[in-house]
């Protein structure tokens, strides 16, 4: 009988049962902090907070390091009738493994690393015989690019598996586990011989750690828990119960590398406008999207507020995916650490290239205020306008930093074809109508500003209304148009955490190391 522990999901996998009967699932820490029930399928198997599993009752637990995951044979009709009937109370048992790990990235010598910790309750580490570190990632069967068959490859301590074709291991490769020292629970586990399309997927991989309890005579692994980086808790199905508190609730957010801010390329400066990449800040959303970078790069994202000694309210980290684009608090990304900070206008966004678990380099830009305050409506004319404003460290923005977007997939269906339509300073672009403009006007001498269309019909302007109005704005430009330290406020979004398992909203500000 197994039963896996996967604990960074709250889930548990179960294999080895007596076919179609009733079993109960406990959570147990110094008592029963969470159960489920179910039936084992037709292998004799079930899951918990799995699709195509069934839920923990009345909470999802946060199951951790220490805890005991323990299945059992109910006394039910069902049970008493299965030949042979199991014995009630008997099953088996797990106790979760302490161990952890990092996301794996390239140390600059053709190797990919993964650092991590494995602990006994006693304290001291687990037998390396005893580990194993995965990196998984589908992709890796990508022929010829990759020479990978499979989709993971392995470390541990007799030199792990990185195999070709015919499941022969690729020419020169090794995955070998090691402890750093002599004594302590830090271990690395070393990938070598892959090319560099190898190396950049196991960066993009999820890198996973595997301790068990036991090994038998036979080679199989009993007690089994699958540590999985950057995987979240709750609630695994849709329906299932939150936690005993509903919502991940905020902490102090975690220390970034340690920089120095002055240091940081400034999106403001024309001067510094080769060496940026796309960074651009939702602030309604508390989101964050990165372009650029090349697949593979360790980034560090970090939101600081005013200049008082403690100005880092926000930090998020993790490796950018093969298509390139490294997105905070937003579905597909990362989530902010401790706290999902409330962004506004003002703040600093750094943006931070990490090698070998330290500061290489970085930019940094302003959070623009830039905002519609009343979106699309009809003037008495008939015309249709959007108002709002737009300031930069006190002043007024140029208009020449600035467009307004209204956006609403419904105009595909009319003349414009596009999903939206955009005002600024030479006409905007109102696509396909004949006539058709989008004018950026200042209002006065202050900071507030008009969008004005033209051209639309009364369909394409009930349309206008009925979608969001967006203010986009920027630090600075060149010749060929690109914006640099872009801001987007969307008007109507709200913030907070932008995917199941991301903090809650919180204003706790720390140091910079």
């Amino acid at each position: 009988m197994e039963v896996t522990v996967f604990p960074s999901r709250d889930f548990t996998s179960m294999a080895g049962f007596a076919k179609n009967a009733d079993v109960l699932v406990q959570v147990r820490r110094s008592g029963v902090i969470s159960d489920a029930v179910g039936r084992t399928n037709a292998t004799g198997s079930i899951e918990v907070n799995h699709p195509g599993g069934v839920c923990w009752r009345n909470i999802t637990p946060d199951i951790v390091a220490g805890d005991t995951v323990r299945i059992t044979y109910r006394d039910t009709a069902n049970n008493r009738n299965l030949v042979p009937p199991p014995v009630k109370d008997s099953g088996a048992a797990t106790n979760t493994q302490n161990v952890t790990a990092a996301q794996a990235f390239e140390t600059g010598n053709d190797t990919v690393v993964v650092k991590g910790n494995a602990i006994l309750p006693n304290g001291s580490r687990i037998p390396l015989n005893r580990l194993e570190v995965r990196i998984v990632n589908p992709e890796f069967i990508d022929p010829p690019t990759s020479r990978i068959s499979r989709r993971d490859i392995r470390a541990d301590s007799a030199g792990g598996r990185i195999n070709g074709p015919q499941n022969r291991p690729v020419p020169g490769s090794s995955g070998t586990l090691a402890y750093d020292l002599a004594s302590g629970t830090s271990f690395t586990a070393t990938f070598r011989g892959l090319n560099p399309e190898e190396r950049l997927l196991a960066v993009a991989g999820q890198t996973r750690v595997l301790g068990w309890q036991q090994t038998t005579g036979a080679g199989d692994r009993l007690g089994m828990t699958i540590y999985e980086v950057g995987e979240i808790g709750g609630p695994g199905i849709a329906g299932c119960p939150q936690g005993s508190t509903g919502v991940i609730g905020a902490t102090a957010p975690n220390p970034p590398v340690r920089y120095i801010p002055t240091a940081l390329l400034d999106a403001s400066f024309q001067a510094n406008q080769p060496s940026l990449k796309d960074v651009t800040v939702f602030p309604e959303r508390d989101f964050i999207s990165i372009e650029g970078f090349p697949a593979g790069t360790e980034l560090q994202v970090v939101v600081r507020r005013g200049t008082s000694d403690k100005p880092v309210i926000g930090t998020a980290r993790g490796i950018v995916a093969k298509g390139g684009v490294f997105e905070v608090n937003h579905p597909g990304g990362v989530c902010w650490s401790g706290q999902t900070p409330n962004i506004i206008a003002g703040d600093v966004v750094d943006v931070l290239r990490v090698e070998n678990a330290s500061f290489s380099s970085g930019q940094t830009q302003r959070v623009v205020n830039a905002a519609v305050t009343r979106p699309a409506f009809i003037t008495a004319n008939g015309g249709l306008q959007v108002n709002g404003t737009a300031s930069d460290s006190g002043a007024a923005l140029p208009l020449e930093f600035m467009e307004q977007r209204i956006a609403n997939p419904d105009l595909v269906a009319t003349r414009i074809g596009r999903r939206d339509i955009r005002a600024d300073t030479i006409g905007g672009r109102v696509q396909n109508v004949l006539g058709g403009a989008g004018n950026l006007l200042r209002t006065g001498a202050g900071d507030e500003w008009r969008a004005i269309y033209t051209g639309l019909n009364e369909v394409e302007k009930q349309l206008a209304v009925a979608g969001q109005g967006r203010a986009l704005a920027w630090l600075s430009t060149n010749g060929n148009g690109d914006r640099f330290g872009v801001t987007v406020s969307e008007f109507g979004e709200a913030g907070g955490p932008g995917m199941t398992g991301c903090p809650a909203p919180g204003d706790t500000a720390i140091a910079i190391p």
